[in-house]
């Protein structure tokens, strides 16, 4: 007799790795996460494993995406259970953005970077790329999901990586691909984000002392932050729709908000026309751009519609 899903625990391991031989915080979560589970080749006509890589938005720390990933893998094995399909093991994968995180102490001097470096956007995207080729498992299938900013990471490398990994969806989440800077909030805070941009030291200054806050004060700033949308300085670079973008277009999905304060509706109603019939929806529930905070079982149970 099968288990029971609300038996079986999902697990979640956090590491950091050279990527690139730059550190970096990412999770694996899952059911099993023995090493010959996560072992990153391809294990042919044996290999059950369907592996889900995230990518976040901003800020990119993974840790924020924990609640959500669980959601989704406790819909796709309730989903099993009730419909009786072949058992697969679901890996979830999120990758931290370059120094989104603070690295521990013990290895701030070593690796090819400081702790108070800061990464242009394209640096970001090939960080992302480096992950998967270095970490992520060739399981039987892929599926990449993308959120805010880290749609447009997504679907930058995913040309490089399509068919190395038995890709078979790629799935932008309240994606912020184009015209960032004309957005409603892109307009609010243009001016501010462009001067922090080109005065590094202002922004260092700002944010200093947030480092000697108490914990339970940090963290009631980071759910305001989040619950107001967070601020990504990538909106000065996002600028028009690079059709490059969608050179996959099979298999490349779009979920846009209805009420998303950096990707207006008609930025999605535009999408339809150039990608297949299906391939955009919107959110009928209302979710927060930043949904990981409030809103991540209604996303989830939505996400796994697109992974068969």
């Amino acid at each position: 007799m099968r288990e029971s899903v609300m038996l079986r625990d999902v697990a979640r391991r956090v590491d950091w790795v050279l990527v690139g031989g730059k550190w970096t915080r990412f999770s694996v979560m899952g059911t099993d996460l023995s090493p010959s589970m996560l072992s990153i080749e391809n294990k042919g006509e044996d290999d059950d494993r369907i592996i889900i890589l995230m990518i976040p938005g901003n800020p990119g720390n993974e840790g924020f995406y924990a609640d959500f990933g669980r959601h989704v893998l406790k819909n796709l094995l309730e989903r099993e259970e009730r419909i009786g399909e072949k058992k697969y093991n679901y890996l979830f994968y999120t990758v931290s953005h370059l120094n989104h995180v603070p690295m521990p102490h013990e290895i701030q001097h070593s690796g090819q970077h400081k702790h108070h470096d800061r990464f242009k956007l394209d640096e970001q995207v090939q960080h992302k790329l480096d992950f998967i080729r270095e970490y992520l498992p060739r399981g039987q299938r892929v599926y990449l999901f993308g959120h805010s900013i880290g749609s447009y990471m997504m679907l930058k490398i995913l040309p490089y990586i399509k068919d190395d990994y038995n890709i078979r969806k790629a799935v932008g989440l309240f994606p912020t691909v184009e015209r960032m800077a004309l957005s409603y909030n892109g307009q609010r805070l243009g001016r501010l984000l462009a001067t922090l941009n080109e005065n590094d030291w202002l922004a260092k200054a700002i944010s200093f002392w947030v480092d000697h806050l108490p914990f339970p004060v940090k963290r009631w700033l980071v759910g305001f932050n989040l619950g107001q949308e967070s601020v990504p300085i990538d909106l000065i670079k996002v600028t028009e729709l690079d059709l490059t973008l969608l050179a996959h277009k099979d298999i490349t999905h779009m979920y846009y908000g209805t009420c998303d304060g950096w990707v207006p509706n008609t930025y999605g109603e535009a999408m339809k026309d150039l990608l297949p019939k299906g391939h955009v929806i919107f959110d009928e529930n209302d979710s927060e751009h930043a949904f990981v905070i409030r809103d991540g079982d209604i996303v989830a149970q939505r996400v796994i519609n697109y992974i068969n």
